[in-house]
């Protein structure tokens, strides 16, 4: 089964993504969802349909899905294409050597006298985004991320030099893309018990939290309404279409 690009009548090109598993499709979904209530932009823009060759949608498409080997009437996510995209590297400080993020680690990259403060200003607001991923990932229990090159360093002790699987960067902007999200929410639940530790370490050796996203969080937990939220913007969509 494989994925598609579409380009839309105004130009607009999005990735059309095909799984058997229902799961990775809620999983895409869901975690997009969870992303706007927690107002993280680092997600692309993802909506759900059904691949219906009877409607003028897909009516003109039945060539291409029966060489995709899809089916009629499943479900697929629909995200738009985000373009100008860098590899994305693990900082230092997430690496297994280090693996923390403090106050400390702040104050000493202000010290720093050979960052410019440009540099250091970059710096800085690329670890809030780590910060929220971690966050992110342990909430969604993704295990394909970050997680996955930490599972793989018991393997390969060089893997936390490589880029960091399922992230990416744009590079007109160093906003990060959360990318392929379809093991969180909830099948990543299911696997738990095997890669829990490693979100736990990520998670307890961070120290450095964006005001905006913690305040959310002590709402939602105050509230324990997330799951009507989650429910919400899904119903909301259906509607829409």
């Amino acid at each position: 089964m494989q994925n598609r690009m579409v380009i839309f009548q105004d130009g607009l090109k999005g990735c059309v993504r095909y799984r058997q598993n229902t799961d990775q499709i809620q999983g895409e979904l869901f975690s997009f969802y969870l992303a706007q209530i927690l107002r993280l932009p680092n997600l692309a823009p993802s909506t759900i349909s059904v691949v219906d060759l009877k409607s003028p949608l897909w009516s003109n498409l039945r060539n291409e899905v029966a060489a995709a080997q899809w089916n009629s009437n499943r479900a697929i996510v629909l995200t738009q294409f985000i373009s100008n995209l860098d590899t994305a590297a693990i900082p230092d400080v997430f690496r297994p050597n280090e693996r923390h993020l403090n106050k400390f680690d702040v104050l000493n990259m202000t010290k720093n006298d050979v960052l410019e403060k440009e540099d250091l200003t970059k710096t800085l607001v690329e670890l809030a985004q780590w910060s929220d991923l971690i966050i992110f990932d342990y909430l969604t229990a993704n295990l394909d991320r970050i997680v996955n090159n930490l599972y793989n360093y018991q393997w390969n002790a060089n893997i936390m030099d490589a880029p960091a699987h399922n992230l990416a960067k744009k590079s007109d902007s160093d906003l990060l893309l959360f990318l392929d999200n379809e093991s969180g929410l909830l099948h990543g639940y299911r696997l738990l018990k095997k890669y829990e530790v490693y979100h736990s370490v990520l998670l307890e050796n961070l120290c450095m939290f964006r005001k905006q996203t913690a305040d959310i969080i002590r709402q939602l937990r105050k509230k324990g309404n997330i799951g009507t939220l989650l429910r919400d913007s899904f119903e909301n969509k259906i509607v829409q279409r």
